[in-house]
C-alpha cells in the first residue's frame, strides 16, 4: 500500500495575497477624530518604546566608541550627527517614504515584500492551490485553516495557468525572509539591552549581579502582561509613556533656560556643515568617525518598529504621534545631554541622561526610565508578532496560534509561543551580558542590516509600484542606500565582540523559514503531480482502458488526492463500509487528505459516513451566523459529504468559545432531515468519550456505540429514529523523509522541513478536539 512519491515540478506559491485585506471599516486610515487620538496614544504607548529610550545610551556609545573625552566642538558635531540621523532615518525615509507603502494597511518587510511581488507579476491573477480559501498553512493536510487566516494562500499564476517566478521575485523574497529574520534578531537583544541601560543609574549602587536578577524579573513581567493585547498594553503605557516624553523633554529645556549661551553653541548642530566637521576637520576625524557610527545609530534602533507596527495603529497616527510629541522631545533631550556633557566631560562615561535631571529629581527620574524602558520593549515584541503573524500566513514557519486581541483592529495580535520564546531568549542574553555596555557590541548590526534590505526592497516598489524613471528613483534610493552600508559597515565591526549574537539569530530564523517554504512548495507540487495521476486514471476508465483507479498494476492502492478520486474508490466496491462516522480533517476544500487512503489501505474499510471538514476564517472579525458554513453532499448514496466553516479572524481559538465540535452538531442538526446519515453528528447524540492514539484502531471505526436515538428535528413523538454510531474525528500527523535520489544536502533539507513541521502546533489540539473521539494517523511522505 506504500510506494514513493517524487516531487516532479515545483510550484511557486506566495501566500497571503488577501494576507492583510482588512474590510474598510476596520482600516484605520478613515478613523475619526476620537479613535484617530485613542490609536496615537496607544502607538506612543506600544510602537515608540524603544526609540524614545535611545537617549539612555546613544551619547554614551558614540563616544565609548571612540575611546576620548570630547571638547565642546565634538560634542556639537556628535549631536549634528544624532539630529541628522533621526531627520533623515526616521522621517525622511520610514514615515515619509517607506509607511507609505502598505499591504492592505499592514506594515513590515513581509508586507513591503508582498507589494513588490504582485507588482512585479502584474498580469497575475490570485488562486488558492486546492481550493484554499483562507489563511495560513500548517504543513499537514490534516489542518484546516489556522488563525490568522483572513490570510489567503496564493500562488502566482499567468493568464494561461502557470505558476512559476522569475529571479526578481526569488530575490524579493530573499530579501523579505532575511529582512524579517534580522528584525526579529534585534528583538532579542532591545529588550535586555533596555532594561539594563535604564538600570545604569546614579541612584543605585547595586552588585552586577542583583542587576542582573532585577533586569531578568521586569524582563519576565513584560512578556507576562503581553497576552492582554497590544490595545490594553498601549491604553496603559501611552499616558506613562507621554510622561516620559514630556519629562525628557522638559529635563532638555531646563538646560536650555539654565544656560541659554551654552545651548546657542550647541544648536549650531542643526547646522549639517556639523556632520562634515566631525568626519573630516574634527578631533575624531577619519577612522574614529567612522567608528563612532556604530554609537550614532542607536538613536534611531526603533524606526524598523515603526514600520513593523504599522498594522497595531495604522501610518496616520503613529506620524502624527512622531511629528507632534515624540521628535521635538528627542530633540530637546539629546540638546540637554550634550550641553551637560560639554560642562561636564566625565558624564559621557556614565549616563548623560541621568546628568540633565536636578539631584533632587533623580529618584522621581530613575523609577521612570526604568518603567520606560520596560515599556521600551513593547515596540520590537509588538512588531516581532506582527511579523511572525504575516510569515504564518506566507508558509514561512509552522503552524502556531495567532490570537487577536482586539477584535476592531485585525493587526493586533498575540502569539504564544513566539512571546515564551522571545521571553527565554531576552533572558539568557541578559545572563550571558549582564551589563548594557557588553550588549553595545550586539546592538545595531540587525537591525542597520534590516535598512539595507528594506531600502533595497523600496527600490522595486519606486520602479514597479509608483512606476518612478529611473534617474528619480536612484536619486532617492542611492543616498538612503549609501547611508545605510555606511552605519552597517560600522556596525560590522563589532561582528567578533558579541555582535554574532543577534546575527546568529537571524541566520538560524532565516532557515527556518527558507526550510519551511520550500518544504511546503514540494508538498504543494506533490499534490498537483498526484492529482494529475488521479486524473489521468479516471479517464482511463472513462475511456473504457481497462485501468482501474482504484489500483496500480501491482495491485496497490492508488493515492486518493482528489473528491472524484474518492468517489470512484467507494463506487468501485472493493471496501466495506462500516456503521460509523468518521470527520476528516482536511487543509484544502475539495481536497481528501492522506488519512482516507491510509486508513482504507489498513483496514479495508471505510466509514458510511465520511465529513470531510475544512475550516476557514473570513477577512472581518465575526461571521454572521448565516455565513457560518457552506454544506456539499457529494454522493448521499456512498456517504460522502463535504462542509466548510467559516470563522472571523477575532473568533477565540478554544474548545469552550470556538467549538469545532458544537458547530458541527448544528450544522447536523439542520440537514439531518435530508440527510440522515447526518444524525449521529447531532451533539445530543455524540460520544464525548475522550480517544487517544493508544486506543484500538479497528474498534474505533467499527465498533458500533449503544446510546440514546436521536429523533426527527421537528416531531419528538414519532419520527424514525436513527441508532447512535460512533464518531472519529481524523487527522494526519505528516513525517517526511528524502527520498533516495535526492543528494546529500537536499536530503538534510528535507529532514530539517520535517523536524520543523513536527514543532507546530497539532492540529487536533489547535481546534480544541482533544476531548472528543479523535484519532491521528501517522503517514511518511518521501520528498
Amino acid at each position: 500500500c506504500g510506494g514513493r512519491a517524487r516531487v516532479a515540478q515545483q510550484v511557486f506559491v506566495s501566500r497571503g495575497s488577501e494576507m492583510s485585506c482588512r474590510p474598510t471599516e476596520f482600516r484605520k486610515a478613515g478613523a475619526g477624530g476620537t479613535r484617530f487620538l485613542s490609536l496615537s496614544l496607544g502607538s506612543i504607548g506600544v510602537v515608540f518604546g524603544d526609540i524614545g529610550t535611545s537617549p539612555l545610551y546613544t551619547f554614551n556609545s558614540i563616544f565609548t566608541e571612540v575611546g576620548k573625552v570630547p571638547d565642546a566642538e565634538d560634542v556639537t558635531c556628535a549631536f549634528s550627527l544624532i539630529f541628522w540621523t533621526l531627520t533623515w532615518v526616521t522621517c525622511i525615509k520610514y514615515l515619509g517614504l517607506v509607511m507609505r507603502v502598505s499591504h492592505h494597511k499592514e506594515g513590515g518587510s513581509l508586507a513591503l515584500m508582498q507589494v513588490v511581488l504582485e507588482a512585479l507579476h502584474p498580469r497575475s491573477k490570485l488562486s488558492s492551490p486546492g481550493g484554499r480559501s483562507s489563511s495560513p498553512g500548517g504543513s499537514g493536510d490534516d489542518l484546516s485553516d489556522e488563525s490568522d487566516s483572513a490570510n489567503s494562500e496564493a500562488e502566482f499564476v499567468d493568464e494561461e495557468g502557470r505558476s512559476g517566478h522569475s529571479t526578481a521575485q526569488r530575490t524579493v523574497i530573499f530579501l523579505g525572509m532575511l529582512s524579517c529574520s534580522m528584525l526579529i534578531g534585534d528583538g532579542v537583544i532591545t529588550p535586555p539591552n533596555s532594561v539594563l541601560g535604564a538600570l545604569n543609574t546614579p541612584v543605585l549602587t547595586l552588585s552586577v549581579q542583583w542587576v542582573v536578577v532585577i533586569a531578568v524579573v521586569l524582563l519576565i513581567i513584560t512578556f507576562a502582561l503581553q497576552r492582554l493585547g497590544s490595545k490594553v498594553i498601549g491604553q496603559v503605557a501611552g499616558p506613562f509613556m507621554v510622561v516620559w516624553f514630556l519629562t525628557m523633554g522638559g529635563l532638555g529645556l531646563y538646560r536650555i533656560v539654565e544656560k541659554p549661551e551654552l545651548a546657542r553653541m550647541v544648536a549650531g548642530g542643526f547646522n549639517p556643515y556639523c556632520v562634515y566637521k566631525w568626519f573630516f576637520t574634527g578631533s575624531f576625524r577619519g577612522w574614529l568617525a567612522f567608528k563612532s557610527l556604530a554609537g550614532v545609530v542607536l538613536c534611531v534602533t526603533g524606526a524598523e518598529a515603526l514600520y513593523a507596527d504599522m498594522g497595531h495603529f495604522g501610518a496616520g497616527p503613529i506620524t502624527a504621534a512622531w511629528f507632534f510629541l515624540i521628535y521635538p522631545c528627542l530633540i530637546l533631550q539629546y540638546v540637554g545631554q550634550a550641553m551637560v556633557i560639554v560642562t561636564h566631560p566625565e558624564a559621557v562615561n556614565g549616563n548623560p541622561f541621568y546628568y540633565t535631571a536636578p539631584p533632587s529629581l533623580l529618584w522621581p527620574v530613575s523609577i521612570l526610565a526604568v518603567v520606560a524602558a520596560i515599556m521600551a520593549s513593547q515596540a520590537l515584541i509588538s512588531g516581532c508578532f506582527s511579523i511572525l503573524t504575516q510569515a504564518h500566513a506566507l508558509e514561512f514557519i509552522p503552524r502556531i496560534l495567532v490570537l487577536h486581541t482586539n477584535p476592531d483592529e485585525k493587526g493586533q495580535v498575540y502569539i504564544p509561543e513566539a512571546n515564551w520564546m522571545l521571553m527565554v531568549a531576552c533572558i539568557l542574553v541578559t545572563v550571558a551580558f549582564q551589563t548594557s555596555n557588553n550588549l553595545a557590541g550586539a546592538y545595531g548590526i540587525a537591525v542597520t542590516g534590516a535598512f539595507i534590505l528594506t531600502t533595497l526592497m523600496l527600490w522595486w516598489v519606486l520602479r514597479n509600484v509608483w512606476k518612478l524613471n529611473l534617474p528619480i528613483a536612484l536619486l532617492i534610493i542611492l543616498p538612503m542606500l549609501i547611508v545605510d552600508i555606511v552605519f552597517w559597515s560600522a556596525n560590522m565591526m563589532k561582528l567578533f565582540s558579541s555582535g554574532w549574537v543577534p546575527i546568529a539569530m537571524a541566520v538560524f530564523l532565516f532557515l527556518v523559514m527558507n526550510t519551511h517554504n520550500w518544504g511546503r512548495r514540494q508538498e504543494h507540487a506533490l499534490y498537483e503531480h498526484q492529482a494529475e495521476e488521479e486524473a489521468r486514471s479516471l479517464a482511463f476508465e472513462t475511456g473504457g482502458a481497462g485501468l482501474s483507479p482504484v489500483l496500480t498494476e501491482h495491485g496497490r492502492m492508488n493515492i486518493i488526492c482528489t473528491a472524484p478520486g474518492l468517489l470512484s474508490m467507494l463506487g468501485s466496491g472493493m471496501l466495506s463500509r462500516a456503521d460509523t462516522a468518521g470527520i476528516f480533517l482536511t487543509a484544502r476544500e475539495g481536497r481528501v487528505p492522506p488519512s482516507v487512503r491510509m486508513l482504507a489501505c489498513a483496514m479495508g474499510s471505510l466509514p458510511k459516513t465520511i465529513v470531510l471538514l475544512h475550516v476557514k476564517f473570513a477577512n472581518t472579525p465575526f461571521v454572521p451566523e448565516g455565513d457560518r458554513y457552506s454544506f456539499e453532499a457529494l454522493d448521499v448514496d456512498l456517504g460522502l459529504y463535504s462542509i466548510t466553516m467559516s470563522f472571523g479572524y477575532a473568533e477565540p481559538l478554544t474548545a469552550t468559545r470556538f467549538d469545532v465540535h458544537a458547530t458541527l452538531g448544528r450544522i447536523a442538526k439542520d440537514k439531518v432531515k435530508l440527510h440522515p446519515a447526518l444524525a449521529s453528528l447531532v451533539p445530543a447524540a455524540t460520544s464525548r468519550r475522550a480517544f487517544t492514539q493508544e486506543g484500538n484502531l479497528s474498534g474505533t471505526l467499527m465498533e458500533e456505540v449503544e446510546g440514546p436515538a436521536i429523533e426527527g428535528e421537528d416531531d419528538p413523538e414519532g419520527e424514525p429514529q436513527h441508532a447512535q454510531v460512533r464518531v472519529t474525528y481524523v487527522a494526519t500527523q505528516k513525517t517526511f523523509a528524502p527520498d533516495s535520489a535526492r543528494h546529500s544536502l537536499s536530503k538534510l533539507r528535507v529532514r530539517l522541513y520535517s523536524h520543523i513541521v513536527s514543532s507546530g502546533r497539532p492540529s487536533l489540539h489547535f481546534f480544541g478536539l482533544m476531548q472528543q473521539e479523535a484519532l491521528e494517523v501517522s503517514r511518511i511522505i518521501f520528498l
